[in-house]
Formats: structure tokens, C-alpha cells, sequence
């Protein structure tokens, strides 16, 4: 499977690695990717229905090329070097004594990252990023380019490993590769390699784990040049080991030598698959076919093809060159065709066998009557490439959605990379696809730029002069380039049902299309619904298919604002990497309360008539419309949004009974007074819920599964055993146990835990379950559920029109008997409108999630001292809260993580649970959380007949039974359980 080369030659030295138990030659220098190819090895990570995975992008941005390397678990075949006497493993660790979670990096030192503050940060080492380096550098600034990947060059230079050695470069691509870097270096850029940037909090304070260590950047200006990855083109079978990008293809045969496969098909769009397949004939590679989706060029297009040939007649010629070598190869080179379907020997497989594919009418769609299936042991797919816009958008810099191929979001940019945030410049394919041509071009403007507004002299007014040139004479060739290759639509309606979607949670088209005719007909939806973008590639392989999907399915266009919000990191990253202790405060951190709403729909409604109007969607209002419906009576429930994607629709799931500690002694709001009085409604509560799951006929993942509450110190211990006694009071059972009990039933907590208070009725729901199957039950049940609609005025209708509200919204009027104010954060906003004040304060709030792990532990997890929330979902992943505060960000409305707050929630996390030192970290997110006094607002308001509160800063697990109660005082006037603490009036 080692490719030959007459000028390359091996210069790396002979090592041995074992996989799988297996010995297995390598060369120092290459990648465990590059040395399981070059053995026959396609098949890496178990998925959870038990799958294989195999190589797919090569550069990273998948990860569905993981392996255990040496007991280090989810390290990238694709960038991990090899060593002498690595032990490789498919399987993660079992997370127990005998193979725990090895720390994936050394721990911090100190209390708190290193920080570095040179003039211009650049992140990338591709051709825009060296090129804005070396422009820059060559003016005097001091510069710092932060790569990913082992050697500089990016995805189209892809340099010559270090497992080989060429006397001078083979071809044209390498040698301007090698000047670029050569270039940039000379200048005075210090290149940074194996860099994971982790995220981007501002422009200038930009964090990455560099040697296994939080750095924290804060330039003087930043260049974002991160590059692109290729765009996913589904069909059944897409996920087989063996199935990889044209770019992975290219990987392993360019930079490493080695063959994806012996008998090789290549499908896609443009000219890089045949460069692919020229290589790999030249290595003595079969390569069975290759499809190309674009017609054959015609005479018709002779101005595109005029516009190449004078823009770039070396390229051209590469490509005749290309199309020649292969006729005289025998190699089929299939215009209008495309992959119908991957096959393996039988369902289970570990590779690749067979390839189905089809002719391709003018309108995209397979012509299956035609069908050819081949013998092949890998596939190589280039469809073309989708931005990496994650750390601009996460900065906030203004994005445009591109309607292309699939479509994607394209950062807006001046045409020297300014964003629209002062001193944030973003170049290159990272932005919007141009070729590395434009990418060169456009770093060297931004470089130049960025050392202008910092006060360097330009001593090279030519280079801009030229690089504008070339700009002008690149965008000129891919324009043509995209005319003469112009591929037919992507036609997501003849991918099966059973094809999958979203790669890591393993969501398929089916399951997708479901879920849209449900009525869950948005991205933010879908996810909550399916898990989809929930995965470690963070959606970058299935938010623009999905997003394609729901424009064909619902006719609505996209949008820039609906694509699933940037999360960071950016990437996983290792959790003991950035785990810093800080300072601790009590209860929440009390927000200004923003309208989040981004809705669907718009435009005017008829006007509305229900007897009870429930103003808010989340779980609380979909609860009352369950019971409500029940009784019998007509409900209608509008949200300004869409239902479950504020408070309820981001909580963790966490179902409290016990305090929190924050809500006990001298942290505790209102003297911890209000907060024991809610002790009596956990238990109902989640009884409830039990109800609930029941009558739905849905899996809630609900678990009793017991509660600790750790202390680390014999005043925890006090404290702990003071706040039991006074639960005890209330009803809640609950024991103080020691060291030793502990260990027996969270064998995984740290060993410098002295000892927990242990509450058997608390547990987890799932939250993305939970609610939409209480409000489709609801729904069911005759509950009319109205989104996008912002109640905006609330009046008393006069006893001649029978009494009741008018309420005023920008779509429609409605009439109502009764009114609930289940508005959540927005409680008091809603309160405004009938003159009252219900005392609720927003608390934004962020939570953090890890990759999936082996069953570390079972119970909800607290801390007597310190804020913490840490439980194990179903899947594996553990969730890590706590009430660690979050950002609002006033200019895109909308929450965000802050830095400090995932580095000390992650330090106390790890400081009770040590394996989480040995996971990364998938995502963080923010929330809108709810702040009274530590008790609900519920029941009707004196003075204001038919107007009634439901509101719980403890919104998830006491819904059910605050709803209960208040439709028991709706329908009844009174309720089983003494509202009397919960009342308004309490606040007078």
C-alpha cells in the first residue's frame, strides 16, 4: 500500500506499532493513519450501535478517525504521529482501575493560563494565513501563526512528511508550498505547529492548547485563516471504513505516500480528483473510476474555458495533463455520474467492497435504472468544501448565507479580510471559497493591512500592487473554473431514509424527515429533537445538509441567524487542559432579561379565541397545557419564539430534591427561607414526572439514580449535615455517609473526598425528550400551540363582552378567560403589561458536555462548597453545570460562554471526578436560567380575577407539580398542596 516515487525516498526510521494486539510496521514521522492505510487497515472507532468508522476527512475536523493511543483516549489517527512501541487500540479505555482515562495532558500550572501578546495573531498555515505572516513580519510586526497540523501548508500544500525525504519538490504545488513557508519563516514568523485553538472570546484574547497547555493570545490585531473542509455528499453506505474524502485521499498519497485502497473509485466535483487519481496510477494504484457530477465541458462554454486558459494556463494545462494520463491508463473518467451507494460484504462490515453509481440527469437526479456497481476497496469524495467560520462566528464578525452546492455561511469581509469587528481580519477559503490563489492574495492584503493599523511602515508598496493583481487575475480563473465544472444540484430527496445524516450521533435521513413533518421544522429544533450537530464534528458534517432539507421540505428559505449557533471549543478539547481554579460567590449571578426570540414565522394571523391563553412555550407552559387539556378545557399556549429552545430547552436535566448548597446557610437568597419551603415539591415533582412518562407514551431517559452532595474538608461535612437535618424537616429523605460509603457507591469520585450527604430521590431527565413529549401530548389532547407570536399588550375586556383579556400581539389579537404567565425569564416582562411586578431576575447560565465516556457514575453529583453539577447521560457524555454564570452579548442578542467560567467549573469537576482529565471537551452552551428567591411564583394575582403566575427558578424538575397546582387553583381554587409560600403576595 506504500506508494513509489522516483525522486521520494523513505527517511524515516523503521519502528513497530501494535494495533488491535496486531504488530505493524510504521516509519517515524507519519501519522497512525498513514501507517494503518499503509497495512490495510481501514476500520477505527466502534459507533455506539456498533459500527465501525474509518478514515473520512483526514485533516482533523471529523473525528471519526479515533483510536486509544498508548491509554490516551480519542486522539485523531489522521494527526497523531507515530512513536516505537505504541500501543493503538479501536476501543476507548473501560474508565476502571485496571484501564482508566489516562489525562490526555499534563494538569495546569499555576492558577491561571500563560498569555502571550504579539502584534498579529494568525490562525491557520495555510496559503492566506503564511501569506498574511510574511506580509506582515516583513513590516516589522511580531508575528505568531498558530497550525493544527504537523507540518505548515494547510490543505492544499500538504507538504512531504517527515517519514520521507525529496532532494528537491516533485511538482509545482510542493515547491510553492515550500516557498510560502520558507517565506513566512524568514520574514521573522514564529509557526506554531499542533496547535488547537480552542476558542475566541474576543479579539483579543483568543485561547489554544499548545504542547498539551492552555495559552491564552491577546494580538494586536487578528487574521482568521482556518481554512475549509469538504462538504459531506450522502448516500447509503457513506459512513463505511474505506469511504473518505478526496482530501484524505490526497493526505495519505502526498504528504505520507500511502494508497487509500488498491482498487480506488474517486467521485465528485472538479479538477482535484483527477489529480488524485493521476497520483495514485502513478503509484500503481487501480483506479476503477472516475465520476465526475458536471457535464462534460462543451464548446458552448469556450469563454469560461478562454478565461482559465489566460488566467491560468499552467493549471489548464495540469488538467489536460491529468485527463491524458488517465485515457492512456485506461481509466474511465465518467462526466454527469454520481454515487449511489457504498456496500460493504454484509451489514456489519469493516470496509468498503463495492461502489453503485448511476448517471446523473440535468436536474441532479440518479438515473437508477443505469446503475454500474464495481469492486472497490476505497472511495474517495470530493463535492467541493464548506468554510471553517466557527471562530468568526463565535467572535461575532457578520456572516452571509451562500447559496451553493449545499449552501453554507461566508463571513463578511472587506477585500483585505476586514470583518466587520475592528481589528479582525479573516482570509482565504475560510471565509468564502475562491482556490488557493485567492487565498494567497487575500492573506497578503490583510497582512499588509493589519501591520498599517498598527503603525509599520510599508516597505514593499509593490507587494500590494501585485497581490491585487493577482487577486483580480485568480477570482477571474475560478469563476471560470466553477462555470466550466458547474455540477447539477444536490438532490437530498433520493437519499434513503436509511442513509445517515449526522455522522457522530448516528441520525438518519429518515429519522430527520420525521422529525420535520412533526412540526419540529427548524435546525435548533431538529438538534434538540435528534441529537443532530450534538457530536465531536460540532455539525460540520450535517447543519448544511440539514438545513438544505428543511428549505425543500418546508419552503421556507434559510437564513444566516437559524444555523445552529457557534459553540465552543471549537473543537474537543482535552477538559484537563483548561481547568483552573477560581473564586466561588453564591446563587446566581443576576442578567438584564434580552428578547433571544429568533421565529420561524412572521407574518399575520387570524385573530384567536381560548379559554385559558398560557404566554410562554417551554416545559412549564407545555405542563399546564397537558393538565389543563386533560380537565377538558380549551387552551391555547403562544410563544415569542419557537416552544422549547429558551430556559427549558438548554437546562441539563438535572431533577434536584435535595438543596443546593448555594440555597442553604449564609449563600442562600432571602436566608434560605423560601428556597426550604419548595423542599416539599422535589419528591411530588418528580413522582410527576414519572406520571407524565407514563401518559406520553416517550422515553424521558428519567433515572432515580440517587444524589450526593461531596465535601472535601470536616467543615463541609458540617455543613452538610446541618442542611440535612433541616431537609429531614421537610420531608426528603437523605443519610451523611462517609469516606468509605462513598467509595462503594461512586467508586470514580477522588479519593480526597471525606464524605457526602446522600439523597436517594433525586435523578436526570432528558430535557430534549421530555418537553416536546408532553407538548405533543398536550397537542394531542386539544392544546393549540401558536409560535412566533410576542405578546406585546394584555387588557381587561369590558363585562359587556363577557369579561376575560384582550391581548395584542404583532400578528394577531387574542381573547381569553384566563391567563397564565409562564413566561420563565421573561415573567416579569409579561407581568409589566397588567401592571404588576413578579419579581424574577434572568441568571445567564452555561454548561459543559464531554465527549462519550465509559459509565463513570451513576448518581447526580454536587458539591457542598463550590458550584457544581455533574451527572452521566445516557450516552455517555457527562454534563458538568452548576450555575457557573454567562455572557450576554447585546450586538447578536444572544448568551455565550465565558472563558473563566468553563476553566473553574472544569477544575471542580475534575477535582471530584479525576477521570475527566483523561476527556475532551465536545461544547459548552449558555442559557437564559431563571432567579426569584429560591421559591416558585405561582397561583392568581389579588386585584387582577383570571390572571394567574406559574414561574420556578428550579423550572425542570418542579414544572410538573407547579403546573399541577396551578391548574388545581384554576379549576378549583385550591390545591392539595398549601400555595401559600409560592403566592405573589409573599413579595409585599
Amino acid at each position: 500500500m506504500r506508494l513509489e516515487h522516483p525522486s521520494v525516498r523513505r527517511d524515516g526510521a523503521l519502528i513497530e506499532i501494535t494495533y488491535d494486539g496486531e504488530r505493524i510496521p510504521a516509519l517515524a514521522g507519519e501519522t497512525v493513519a498513514a501507517a494503518l492505510a499503509a497495512h490495510g487497515v481501514a476500520a477505527y472507532r466502534h459507533t455506539r450501535d456498533g459500527g465501525r468508522r474509518g478514515l473520512y476527512c483526514g485533516m482533523g475536523a471529523c473525528f471519526e478517525c479515533l483510536v486509544t493511543v498508548d491509554g490516551k483516549a480519542s486522539q485523531r489517527a489522521c494527526l497523531t504521529k507515530v512513536a516505537e512501541g505504541q500501543v493503538v487500540r479501536s476501543q476507548p479505555p473501560a474508565g476502571t482501575a485496571a484501564d482508566p482515562l489516562a489525562p490526555l495532558v499534563p494538569p495546569p500550572q499555576g492558577a491561571a493560563p500563560e498569555e502571550r501578546t504579539p502584534d498579529l495573531l494568525v490562525l491557520g498555515a495555510g496559503p492566506a494565513g503564511l501569506a498574511a505572516a510574511e506580509a506582515a513580519a516583513r513590516r516589522g510586526a511580531d508575528v505568531v501563526v498558530l497550525d493544527e497540523r504537523p507540518q505548515s501548508g494547510g490543505q492544499y500544500f500538504k507538504p512531504l512528511a517527515p517519514s520521507h525525504r525529496a532532494d528537491r519538490p516533485t511538482d509545482r504545488q510542493f515547491r510553492a508550498g515550500r516557498a510560502l513557508v520558507d517565506a513566512a519563516r524568514l520574514a521573522g514568523a514564529t509557526i506554531v505547529q499542533e496547535a488547537t485553538v480552542w476558542g475566541a472570546h474576543a479579539p483579543d484574547e483568543v485561547v489554544a492548547v499548545v504542547a498539551g497547555r492552555e495559552t491564552v493570545y491577546r494580538p494586536r490585531r487578528l487574521v482568521i485563516a482556518s481554512g475549509a473542509y469538504e462538504r459531506p455528499a450522502p448516500f447509503a453506505g457513506w459512513t463505511l471504513p474505506g469511504v473518505m474524502t478526496t482530501g484524505a485521499g490526497q493526505t495519505l498519497a502526498r504528504a505520507y505516500r500511502v494508497a487509500p485502497g488498491r482498487r480506488v473509485v474517486i467521485a465528485g466535483n472538479g479538477p482535484l480528483n483527477l489529480q488524485l487519481a493521476c497520483e495514485l496510477v502513478e503509484g500503481g494504484v487501480t483506479v476503477a473510476a472516475v465520476l465526475e457530477s458536471a457535464p462534460r465541458p462543451s464548446p458552448a462554454q469556450w469563454r469560461a474555458l478562454w478565461t482559465a486558459v489566460r488566467s491560468a494556463p499552467g493549471l489548464i494545462g495540469d488538467g489536460a495533463r491529468y485527463l491524458l494520463r488517465l485515457r492512456r491508463a485506461g481509466v474511465p473518467v465518467l462526466w454527469s455520474h454520481g454515487v449511489v451507494a457504498a456496500e460493504g460484504a454484509a451489514e456489519g462490515t469493516e470496509r468498503l467492497e463495492r461502489v453503485r453509481y448511476a448517471p446523473l440527469g440535468a436536474d441532479g437526479a440518479p438515473r437508477l435504472g443505469e446503475s454500474v456497481t464495481v469492486a472497490a476497496d476505497a472511495l474517495c469524495l470530493g463535492y467541493g468544501f464548506i468554510p471553517s467560520t466557527e471562530i468568526a462566528r463565535a467572535l461575532g464578525c457578520a456572516h452571509r448565507l451562500v447559496d451553493r452546492h449545499l449552501g453554507y455561511l461566508a463571513t463578511e469581509t472587506a477585500e483585505d479580510g476586514a470583518t466587520s469587528l475592528p481589528g479582525v481580519f479573516a482570509v482565504g477559503d475560510g471565509v468564502d471559497l475562491g482556490g488557493s490563489k485567492v487565498a494567497q492574495a487575500r492573506g497578503t492584503l490583510a497582512g499588509i493591512a493589519a501591520a498599517t493599523q498598527l503603525g509599520f511602515a510599508d516597505t514593499d508598496p509593490e507587494q500590494a500592487r501585485r497581490a491585487r493583481t493577482d487577486l483580480r487575475r485568480a477570482e477571474g480563473f475560478q469563476a471560470a473554473l466553477w462555470s466550466i465544472y458547474q455540477a447539477p444540484p444536490p438532490r437530498l430527496d433520493a437519499v434513503p431514509d436509511e442513509a445517515m445524516l449526522c455522522r457522530c450521533e448516528e441520525v438518519t435521513f429518515g429519522q430527520v424527515r420525521a422529525e420535520i413533518a412533526a412540526g419540529h421544522d427548524s435546525l435548533a429544533a431538529l438538534k434538540r429533537n435528534t441529537r443532530l450537530g450534538m457530536g465531536r464534528c460540532q455539525g460540520r458534517y450535517c447543519s448544511a445538509t440539514a438545513a438544505l432539507l428543511l428549505e425543500q421540505a418546508t419552503g421556507r428559505p434559510r437564513a444566516a441567524d437559524q444555523y445552529l449557533a457557534p459553540r465552543l471549543p471549537a473543537k474537543p478539547t482535552p477538559a484537563g487542559a483548561f481547568a483552573f481554579e477560581k473564586p466561588e460567590w453564591g446563587g446566581h449571578q443576576r442578567a438584564i432579561t434580552p428578547n433571544l426570540a429568533r421565529p420561524l414565522e412572521d407574518g399575520p394571523l387570524p385573530d384567536q379565541e381560548a379559554e385559558i391563553l398560557i404566554v410562554g412555550g417551554g416545559v412549564v407552559g407545555a405542563c399546564l397545557a397537558y393538565y389543563l387539556t386533560q380537565a377538558g378545557r380549551d387552551v391555547l399556549v403562544v410563544e415569542r419564539g419557537d416552544t422549547n429552545l429558551q430556559a427549558s430547552g438548554a437546562n441539563a436535566g438535572s431533577l434536584h430534591v435535595q438543596l443546593l448548597s448555594f440555597d442553604f446557610g449564609a449563600k442562600a437568597e432571602a436566608g434560605g427561607g423560601p428556597a426550604a419551603a419548595t423542599l416539599a415539591l422535589g419528591p411530588r415533582s418528580i413522582a410527576l414526572w414519572r406520571d407524565l412518562e407514563r401518559a406520553c407514551g416517550a422515553d424521558f431517559e428519567l433515572a432515580v439514580t440517587g444524589g450526593l452532595m461531596v465535601a472535601d474538608s470536616p467543615a463541609g461535612m458540617d455543613f452538610l449535615r446541618a442542611k440535612a437535618a433541616l431537609e429531614r424537616r421537610y420531608g426528603v429523605e437523605n443519610a451523611i455517609i462517609d469516606a468509605a460509603e462513598l467509595r462503594r457507591l461512586a467508586p470514580a469520585l477522588s479519593d480526597e473526598l471525606v464524605g457526602a450527604e446522600y439523597a436517594p430521590q433525586e435523578g436526570k431527565i432528558n430535557p430534549l425528550r421530555a418537553t416536546y413529549a408532553v407538548l405533543e401530548q398536550a397537542r394531542r389532547q386539544g392544546a393549540r400551540f401558536l409560535r412566533g407570536v410576542n405578546v406585546t399588550g394584555i387588557a381587561a375586556a369590558p363585562a359587556v363582552e363577557g369579561g376575560g383579556w384582550r391581548v395584542e400581539t404583532p400578528r394577531c389579537r387574542i381573547r381569553a378567560k384566563q391567563i397564565i404567565n409562564a413566561s420563565g425569564p421573561w415573567a416579569r416582562e409579561t407581568g409589566r403589561l397588567v401592571g404588576i411586578d413578579v419579581p424574577v431576575h434572568s441568571a445567564p447560565l452555561q454548561m459543559i458536555v464531554t465527549e462519550p465516556a465509559p459509565k463513570l457514575v451513576s448518581q447526580l453529583v454536587a458539591h457542598a462548597d463550590r458550584h457544581l453539577s455533574l451527572k452521566q447521560a445516557v450516552t455517555g457524555g457527562l454534563i458538568i453545570g452548576g450555575a457557573w454564570t454567562a455572557v450576554f452579548d447585546p450586538a447578536r442578542r444572544f448568551n455565550t460562554v465565558s472563558r473563566s467560567s468553563i476553566e473553574g467549573n472544569l477544575w471542580v469537576a475534575r477535582h471530584v471526578l479525576p477521570q475527566i482529565a483523561g476527556l475532551h471537551v465536545v461544547r459548552a452552551w449558555a442559557a437564559m436560567n431563571i432567579n426569584i428567591d429560591g421559591a416558585p411564583i405561582i397561583g392568581p394575582v389579588p386585584g387582577l380575577p383570571g390572571f394567574f403566575n406559574t414561574v420556578t427558578s428550579n423550572g425542570y424538575t418542579l414544572a410538573p407539580v407547579v403546573a399541577r397546582m396551578t391548574a388545581d387553583l384554576l379549576l378549583d381554587g385550591r390545591t392539595d398542596i398549601d400555595p401559600t409560600p409560592f403566592l405573589l403576595d409573599r413579595f409585599r
